[in-house]
């Protein structure tokens, strides 16, 4: 892989190009096909009706994430949200705070772009990015951490000391209970800062129509603002970075 690969900048479908010339190297995937679905988004469509149907119907939802070409919307996912909120992050008064950091956690990587980009403009950091094991994406980001010097794990718990911030772009409404995770990341590396963007209120591939908070059941509709106050709950300020829309939103540890 191209280690000058600018994972910010560079436009989306060379971006697509350098990266399936990569990943068909590990999984045999058509790049052709690869692009169409990038292009007319007949797989998100089609994965996101399967996902709901099968949570309706108790059926495994979960099966969704082994199809073969999953991949193509993590990478939209990257090109179209993550590295645009770290973009704002590193043009905003919040890269001030982050700068020195010394550790930072991207969790739910995906791909680990996001864990690529955020190397990119803090290259001293040491790096983690969390995924699942024995998935598709894992094998890629194995590939990535040794060209681009982070370290994939699979859980904060991995971790043992605290970090300066967690990055989590599109991950807490893909976890049924939220704020039992979040405490669960708090009380496993004491971060300083997260950064974090949620899309709670939208239908999308694992995105759930109920979420558990505080041992009841409570539509997605409302669970954006209970998290939120569950952050502030435990110990964390929203802070006014002048980003556009709160995306990323950054949160201080008092």
């Amino acid at each position: 892989m191209d280690s000058r690969i600018d994972f910010l900048n560079t436009k989306k479908q060379n971006l697509f190009q350098s990266f399936i010339h990569e990943y068909k190297t590990i999984h045999n995937v058509s790049e052709v096909e690869a692009a169409n679905l990038l292009k007319n988004g007949e797989l998100f469509k089609r994965l996101t009706e399967e996902w709901y149907d099968k949570l309706e119907s108790g059926e495994n939802a979960y099966r969704v994430y082994d199809d073969d070409y999953y991949f193509v919307d993590i990478f939209n996912c990257y090109a179209t949200y993550s590295r645009e909120y770290i973009k704002r992050i590193a043009k905003s008064p919040a890269y001030q705070l982050i700068k020195d950091s010394k550790s930072f956690v991207d969790i739910g990587c995906g791909l680990s772009y996001s864990t690529c980009a955020l190397k990119q403009i803090l290259p001293q950091a040491k790096g983690y990015a969390i995924n699942l094991k024995n998935t598709k994406q894992w094998s890629f980001c194995e590939r990535m951490s040794e060209t681009y010097d982070f370290n994939l794990i699979e859980s904060v718990h991995d971790i043992k000391h605290d970090v300066d911030f967690v990055f989590a772009s599109e991950y807490f409404e893909h976890i049924r209970n939220p704020t039992k995770h979040f405490q669960e990341i708090v009380d496993a590396i004491r971060p300083q800062y997260f950064i974090i963007a949620n899309a709670f209120n939208t239908w999308s591939i694992g995105h759930y129509k109920t979420y558990e908070y505080d041992n009841t059941t409570v539509d997605q509709s409302k669970i954006s603002r209970l998290f939120n106050r569950y952050i502030r709950m435990s110990g964390y300020e929203k802070l006014n970075c002048n980003i556009w829309n709160n995306k990323p939103t950054v949160w201080k540890r008092i």
